[in-house]
């Protein structure tokens, strides 16, 4: 019962909340690079070290965004974005950077993620926010292809021009999403250049 209270109350005050916010929506679209973080098991190989390369290709999305003000928290601001997106890189394993790969794989993970960040205005159109993001990955092919979940933590710098505001971010994986025979675990680190147009 008290549960059911507390949800209750909770979205109670995010629509008293947001009834009062002044908001802003558009399409977002972005792209960038990023690092995968792997620790491989060390029964693969036989016991021989291995010579992991991972090249992380890029990363894609595309979506839309809320920013909300809500009255008398200013200058804070809330952004909300959902979207659609793809991750591409290269895996290669072998016992040296001169002998024949003992495993290669080219990976596309497919992902639907909903990220909220806290953000403040610096100086004119100069905006910092931070929050998390997180993030469910399907259809995907090479690397573990199995669905999974994380919850990256974000933070990002942006430049509003009024008309559009283009900001620069860092997404820090927190979750296991790439296990295999081979590997142990797998983290995804993005940096994304990211352009915002409200209308």
């Amino acid at each position: 019962m008290k549960i059911k209270f507390l949800i209750l109350l909770a979205a109670f005050c995010a629509v008293s909340l947001l009834s009062q916010a002044q908001s802003e929506s558009g399409l977002i679209v972005g792209g960038g690079i990023g690092s995968l973080k792997t620790d491989i098991n060390p029964s693969f190989g036989g016991g021989t070290t291995i010579v992991n390369k991972i090249d992380y290709k890029a990363n894609f999305s595309v979506g839309y965004r809320f920013r909300l003000r809500p009255l008398g928290i200013s200058p804070l601001f809330l952004d909300l974005d959902a979207g659609l997106g793809l991750k591409l890189w290269h895996s290669d394993y072998g016992k040296s950077h001169l002998t024949p790969s003992l495993y290669e794989a080219s990976s596309q993970y497919f992902f639907v993620a909903a990220s909220g960040m806290v953000g403040y205005p610096l100086y004119k159109g100069l905006r910092v926010a931070a929050g998390i993001e997180p993030t469910y990955y399907f259809r995907q092919n090479g690397e573990y292809s199995k669905n999974s979940f994380d919850i990256p933590l974000a933070g990002k710098i942006a430049y509003n021009f009024n008309v559009f505001e283009i900001g620069v971010s860092y997404k820090h994986g927190l979750m296991n999403v790439v296990k295999t025979s081979h590997l142990d675990s797998g983290k995804f680190r993005d940096w994304q250049l990211s352009v915002w147009i409200p209308f």
